[in-house]
């Protein structure tokens, strides 16, 4: 028996409208994630913040003295396990592509 209607395109996920940097509230945001942002390209601004953001860290751990030392290697070691996870997802949305 042939399909008289074809299965809908897989689509990626796309983003939501997202407000941030409002100082917890204090004030209106000050920048926003525009929705219908592909995963992928959310994932290209993620990794670019991240590496910043780790380097920044970095820095800080090679010139903080210690009791300030321990906080930013625990900062540092949150930011290898939020990089392993980007790096997971990154992979898995690679993989879809090779198959689709």
């Amino acid at each position: 028996m042939k399909k008289i209607v074809l299965d809908p395109p897989h689509l990626l996920p796309k983003t939501a409208h997202t407000d941030f940097a409002t100082c917890r509230g204090m004030h209106g945001p000050l920048l926003r994630i525009n929705p219908d942002i592909t995963l992928e390209h959310m994932l290209v601004h993620l990794a670019t913040s991240l590496a910043s953001a780790m380097e920044t860290n970095l820095q800080v751990c090679e010139m903080a003295r210690k009791p300030l030392q321990r906080l930013t290697w625990a900062t540092q070691h949150n930011l290898d396990i939020c990089e392993a996870m980007l790096e997971t997802l990154m992979k898995r949305g690679e993989g879809s592509k090779a198959v689709g």
